[in-house]
């Protein structure tokens, strides 16, 4: 594999990260499920989902009184090969409960968390697509 098929799959790849974060921010769980191959796996601390089914379900479970905002730096991308790679990402993230203003805005207060994405990744006859997706804790805003 030459230096740019290895950079164009990491820029494939990064783009798939940040398009995650942009359709659960704003409730665009239809795009969200495109990013991912039929037979993924997505989970976090509490809860593990198999399949496109289970990825659905675990979005539609997400209240829509919670606004999000997710700032994702640091991302990483190893390619394995030419069909396969790994990624890892922060997050930092905001959230709100409650409706939008008139003006589509909410209030904003210091972050809720700081989360780490874990990613495998798929080249497929569509593209690269998200294969197993993995939202870890790293730090959680302390009740005051």
């Amino acid at each position: 594999m030459d230096t740019n098929e290895r950079l164009a799959i990491e820029a494939e790849c990064t783009k798939l990260v940040n398009q995650f974060s942009w359709c659960t921010d704003t409730f665009a769980y239809d795009e969200a499920m495109a990013l991912f191959v039929p037979d993924c796996t997505f989970g976090r601390a509490d809860e593990t989902v198999e399949g496109l089914a289970g990825l659905r379900s675990f979005l539609d479970r997400r209240s829509t009184e919670r606004r999000t905002c997710h700032i994702v730096s640091g991302i990483v991308i190893d390619v394995i090969d030419s069909d396969n790679a790994e990624g890892k990402a922060h997050s930092l993230v905001f959230g709100y409960r409650g409706a939008p203003d008139a003006n589509g805005e909410v209030p904003l207060s210091s972050p809720d968390s700081i989360v780490r994405y874990e990613a495998r990744f798929r080249r497929t006859e569509a593209g690269w697509r998200i294969a197993k997706w993995h939202i870890g804790l790293n730090f959680r805003k302390q009740a005051a």
